[in-house]
């Protein structure tokens, strides 16, 4: 399934997804829709925990790596970066976990680890990363299988700190994600 770039906001605990469905632009989750470990990949599980996760328990899975390497510098929305691109696979994310030289570090590499198995990914993770002049990341990047699809995000951190405001989509433009239905979210 092809869904190329989807807009999400997260607005009071609720997700919306930029998607036409139904006749409206947007459909809405609540959190009890967001799921857990044992939901299927086509209702988004753990999704919106992963992209509301600190950009620590992302970059933390390079960890599980043993082929990170220097892809080169590059510019992201403005600002110099770093590339690193490594493979992973969940027993090299178990092995770090395992070894890790406190409890915090352990549990970053715990969630990072449970976000991809909620996410149904196969053996193999594949992860570029871009580290700035501040030594955060500034973008991510994930491509997995996931039970014959392909997972392809990517996350771009414009700003660090700063003022958010995030608005939720018209309430005429919205549809509830349980009036849609599997059908819809598909077509």
């Amino acid at each position: 399934m092809e869904m190329g770039r989807l807009p999400v906001r997260f607005v009071d605990e609720v997700m919306y997804v930029g998607k036409a469905v139904k006749g409206k632009g947007w459909f809405r989750a609540e959190p009890a829709m967001w799921g857990g470990l044992t939901v299927d990949n086509d209702s988004y599980g753990v999704l919106p925990r992963t992209l509301e996760s600190s950009p620590v328990v992302q970059s933390t899975l390079l960890t599980g790596s043993k082929d990170v390497r220097l892809v080169g510098t590059e510019t992201v929305d403005g600002a110099r970066t770093t590339h690193y691109r490594g493979t992973v696979t969940l027993d090299g994310l178990r092995a770090a976990r395992d070894e890790a030289p406190d409890a915090a570090t352990r549990e970053r590499r715990i969630e990072g680890l449970d976000q991809l198995m909620g996410l149904g990914v196969s053996d193999t993770l594949t992860m570029d990363l871009w580290v700035d002049g501040d030594d955060r990341a500034k973008q991510f990047r994930w491509q997995a299988g996931t039970g014959g699809e392909v997972l392809d995000l990517t996350v771009t951190f414009l700003d660090v700190d700063g003022p958010v405001t995030v608005e939720a989509p018209p309430a005429e433009d919205t549809a509830d994600v349980m009036d849609v239905g599997q059908e819809g979210l598909l077509g």
